[in-house]
């Protein structure tokens, strides 16, 4: 069965991770090019590209300290598959990332419930 995922959704290994915040999820598309790239004599670029691989920078409203676990447990691991919508495409992209340092800033403890605000992370694709 095919996963349905709409914009500012993120999926990793299955499971989907708390509502972002609202334009909180940035897509980049790096252009990864060859030792040889360069400008020449003429000025003219050289080179070849070699992929294009996606960066996802990840910004959540006030997570709960249940939400924030959620988040964390699912970038734990040193490599995971995260699914995203693809606005270029409009399509469903599945592929495998790593997760650069996430920040948890302490948002509030109201009635002694933690609530983390802002919370990021930059997951890169493998």
């Amino acid at each position: 069965m095919a996963e349905t995922i709409v914009n500012d959704v993120l999926v990793i290994d299955g499971v989907t991770m708390p509502p972002l915040k609202k334009e909180g999820l940035v897509i980049t598309k790096n252009k990864i090019w060859s030792k040889n790239t360069g400008r020449v004599a003429n000025g003219d670029m050289v080179g070849d590209l070699i992929a294009v691989k996606y960066t996802l920078d990840c910004e959540w409203p006030p997570l709960s300290a249940e939400q924030a676990k959620i988040v964390d447990n699912a970038i734990e691991p040193a490599f995971f598959n995260a699914s995203f919508l693809d606005p270029a495409t409009n399509t469903v992209v599945t592929k495998r990332f790593y997760a650069g340092s996430p920040t948890y800033p302490v948002y509030s403890y109201v009635s002694g419930i933690k609530t983390y605000a802002g919370v990021k992370v930059t997951i890169i694709q493998k």
